[in-house]
């Protein structure tokens, strides 16, 4: 496990007037769930994916724990990603999808299973693994894309509005399953959504942002009872500081 900063990170888009992400100071906690939250183009999804080495880093650095990873490519970066396309091979098994990556790693059979069959045990997905995608539900479809992130067993998880696709009594269900799986397995993880009622219910703390700027970052009572502007307060529907409600 390790802690996630952005220092005065910042990215822009070629022909771009403004930075699609703008010096952001962020520090993420080891072991925290830590929401990106906002509208459609505010950046957080930009901001994600320059952690994960997708996107290129214009100026500002990105440190996980003690690394700074700026420089480093994707794939040597300790991070797992869950986006909201399962991407799951239909061809495979639910236990297939998940031991994958570690198939293409190189791990040995007998570890593989016995991975895979410890994230069946928290996702509650034992008894679909033999199943392929077509046969399962949507909500257990995001949680074999969940699985194949915690075999992996990385330092960090991000979360790209994982949610999305799903109706909205399956996402108020799910979304207590993932705040309980990522408790229980103790990972610092990233998730982003534009969803403010699942931000306030997933996060440990949330961090707004608008137009690729930081608006303000708290735990979920401390932005409802003290948005730091008024497009906080208006974004996650509270009354702004030192107004009647």
């Amino acid at each position: 496990m390790a802690s996630v900063t952005f220092d005065r990170a910042t990215r822009i888009y070629p022909g771009a007037v403004r930075p699609a992400v703008d010096s952001i100071d962020l520090e993420v906690r080891d072991g925290e769930l830590m929401v990106l939250l906002g509208p459609p183009g505010c950046g957080k999804s930009t901001l994600l994916r320059m952690l994960a080495g997708l996107e290129e880093v214009d100026s500002g650095r990105i440190w996980i724990g003690e690394l700074d990873v700026t420089g480093i490519a994707a794939a040597d970066r300790d991070i797992a990603m869950v986006f909201q396309s399962y991407a799951l091979y239909p061809h495979m098994t639910v236990g297939e999808n998940m031991g994958f990556a570690l198939k293409v790693l190189g791990v040995p059979k007998e570890e593989r299973v016995a991975r895979i069959e410890e994230a069946a045990r928290l996702l509650d997905l034992e008894a679909v693994l033999s199943k392929k995608p077509v046969a399962i539900s949507g909500s257990q479809r995001q949680r074999v894309a969940m699985g194949r992130a915690i075999v992996r067993r990385p330092q960090v998880f991000l979360m790209d509005e994982p949610l999305a696709n799903l109706d909205e009594e399956l996402r108020v269900q799910t979304r207590g399953q993932i705040q309980q799986l990522q408790r229980r397995v103790g990972v610092t993880t990233l998730y982003v959504t534009s969803d403010p009622a699942e931000a306030l219910e997933v996060g440990d703390r949330i961090a707004v942002l608008d137009r690729g700027v930081l608006q303000q970052v708290g735990t979920p009572e401390e932005l409802r009872n003290a948005p730091a502007t008024e497009f906080v307060a208006g974004y996650l529907g509270v009354a702004p500081t030192g107004t009647e409600a």
